[in-house]
């Protein structure tokens, strides 16, 4: 997947919080971005539910590189809840850490 076309990548702001949460995860020096669709995918197979929804924060924004089947998924549960696709997904990452 390329990293600048933007029909493949999804651009998020963690909270301090659940930035700091995700780090705690490994002791391995991984990237948010890594880390976060790692959680992501977590949360798809566990089949969890974006509740409560996690407003984004004031970091730096993160690519988050998503496949077209994880796209798609997250559109029809972003739809479901009517959540943007952004809260969807930090909302699905909180609920893994």
């Amino acid at each position: 997947m390329s990293r600048r076309d933007e029909r493949k990548a999804l651009t998020i702001r963690l909270p301090s919080t659940l930035r700091r949460a995700l780090v705690r995860t490994t002791e391995a020096r991984l990237s948010l971005a890594y880390l976060s669709r790692h959680a992501l995918r977590q949360a798809f197979e566990r089949g969890l539910a974006p509740d409560p929804p996690v407003e984004p924060g004031l970091s730096r924004p993160i690519l988050l590189q998503l496949s077209p089947d994880e796209r798609a998924r997250l559109r029809m549960l972003a739809e479901r809840h009517g959540l943007s696709e952004e809260v969807t997904v930090l909302s699905l990452i909180a609920a893994v850490v």
